[in-house]
């Protein structure tokens, strides 16, 4: 009878320590996906971090020339107003007016470009995975586009997932 017992109880702790080998295994794997998944949020808060900043740069380089173009003296000193700035020669004015006008040159201008282009990818996504499928580097990428660098390696991310 004792000999029964002893089986049994070898059989249970056998058991037991068989369960708490797999409950650890299942707790590593998941603390493994965890860290994952803390390093691709750090990853993520990362890239759209330097995305912002190159956001923010470009606005500023953008405003100092809007500033530039708005504070332009005349021969008396005075500042002008936007109204009286005329394009000097070579230069282009930010008037609505003047925008208005262009609209209609530009979209012509687009359209019959675009007849005239050999056939490639319609959309930027498309003709970054065809760059990089040549072998281009990202900034080789970004110039050809006239893209940001964190744009294209933005692209390149979301499209990898």
């Amino acid at each position: 009878m004792t000999a029964f017992l002893f089986i049994i109880s070898f059989a249970l702790h056998a058991l037991s320590l068989f369960i708490i080998i797999l409950l650890y295994l299942q707790l590593s794997r998941i603390k493994e996906v965890e860290k994952r998944q803390s390093q691709f949020i750090k990853e993520m808060e990362q890239t759209v971090s330097a995305y912002l900043v190159e956001w923010k740069e470009e606005n500023e380089r953008f405003l100092n020339v809007l500033s530039k173009k708005m504070n332009r003296r005349n021969d008396d000193g005075e500042a002008k107003r936007p109204s009286e700035m005329r394009p000097q020669k070579g230069e282009w004015t930010l008037s609505l007016d003047h925008v208005e006008k262009m609209k209609d040159k530009v979209e012509i201008s687009t359209v019959y470009a675009k007849k005239n282009e050999q056939p490639s990818a319609s959309s930027l996504v498309e003709q970054v995975l065809q760059l990089q499928k040549e072998g281009k580097t990202i900034e080789e990428i970004a110039k050809l586009l006239k893209k940001g660098k964190t744009e294209i390696e933005l692209l390149l991310k979301f499209r990898q997932m």
